[in-house]
């Protein structure tokens, strides 16, 4: 047990009283600052700005993923464009006027880019009313909603954002999978919408790591989304053991704070894919299990979560990486899967295929297609 954790179970009284106002006072400052940096801007007179909306705002690796190849990609492709970038706490935070102050920046060659993921739904969070807030006060933007999933439980909350949505005539919505495709173009039939990969998908054939063969590795969920039982996953690592390989387990999710983690992304991002590039086979329930998996050319078996996002998201892969990506009907499967993986022969070497058809220069050119910037 970490000193971490001893201290949330045992020491809590001590320290929490402490903690929640310091830690709003933190959040207070970064959010006046936030306002501020707007603020500055409405008098300056450059062409054109970006206002990178949502970044990430936790410890999540495959989230924070994103974010790192969003800033590469921004920065390749909008050469000696600012780039100004805003956690969504900032955003709808009313008290400093962030909406306000950013409907007066705002200009007809400006760009606003949404953060991706699991975030245009209302299972959670503040980034789909963040969404709304920003297009209900400046409906004229140019927006690129980057690679979402579209989920919503409520239907007064689905025909809530399909109204403020619609209102969007320059966006450009992209849909990180087939299903949340469909949705996002039957609630928003007044915008153009595109299914498109994760963003993080662009890595893969792009970086190589040296390979060591340390048996499996489990990169498994521990939240809502998980399907499978402890019990049930600890049985098949023992079947696994029987079998005479090593079994890891872990997640993508550090315990460092989030903005040291963004500070040093680069790092942090390319130790996790190293991570994956120590095993002959990955089994996991997280997306970006999935594609740091692939990055690392290690071949990986997909068990099923409680909603569509991994399984459907495992579709962008067949026929591309056929060798690569099993989805299992169920944890038997993903043993036989696993057996199979141990009998093939393989490069480890994947092509390049999402970052040549959908991103570097391809997703610029949509941009100016149906954005025209």
């Amino acid at each position: 047990m970490t000193f971490k954790t001893l201290r949330r179970k045992y020491l809590w009284f001590l320290y929490q009283p402490l903690y929640i106002p310091i830690r709003d006072f933190v959040l207070s400052r970064k959010r006046k600052s936030d306002a501020y940096v707007l603020e500055r801007l409405i008098e300056q007179d450059e062409p054109q700005r970006i206002f990178y909306l949502g970044i990430t705002q936790h410890s999540n690796l495959g989230d924070l993923a994103q974010h790192y190849c969003i800033r590469q990609w921004l920065k390749e492709y909008f050469p000696g464009v600012p780039v100004y970038m805003f956690e969504s706490d900032s955003v709808v935070e009313k008290q400093f006027g962030f909406i306000d102050k950013l409907k007066k920046v705002i200009r007809p060659n400006d760009l606003i880019v949404f953060q991706s993921g699991y975030t245009t739904q209302d299972l959670g969070g503040n980034h789909e009313q963040m969404h709304r807030m920003v297009i209900d006060a400046i409906p004229e933007a140019n927006i690129l909603m980057m690679p979402q999933t579209v989920f919503f439980q409520n239907e007064e909350n689905r025909k809530r954002t399909s109204i403020s949505y619609n209102k969007a005539k320059k966006m450009l919505f992209l849909a990180r999978d087939k299903y949340s495709g469909s949705q996002a173009k039957e609630m928003f039939p007044n915008i153009r919408v595109y299914d498109y990969p994760d963003i993080v998908t662009s890595l893969i054939g792009t970086i190589s790591f040296p390979r060591q063969h340390k048996g499996v590795y489990f990169c498994q969920r521990n939240d809502g989304e998980k399907l499978y039982s402890n019990e049930s996953l600890n049985a098949l690592k023992k079947r696994i053991r029987k079998n005479g390989d090593k079994v890891t387990s872990g997640d993508t999710s550090l315990s460092l704070p989030y903005f040291i983690i963004r500070k040093y992304l680069k790092y942090f991002i390319e130790r996790e894919i190293a991570k994956f590039a120590k095993y002959d086979v990955t089994i996991t329930d997280r997306y970006h299990g999935t594609i740091f998996s692939l990055i690392a050319g290690t071949p990986v078996i997909i068990i099923k979560t409680t909603d569509h996002k991994v399984v459907t998201g495992a579709e962008w892969f067949r026929g591309i990486y056929d060798d690569y990506v099993y989805v299992a009907t169920d944890l038997d499967d993903a043993y036989r899967i696993y057996l199979e993986i141990k009998n093939k022969k393989l490069s480890h070497h994947l092509s390049s295929h999402f970052n040549d058809e959908y991103y570097s220069a391809k997703l610029r050119k949509l941009v100016s297609d149906v954005i025209n910037i």
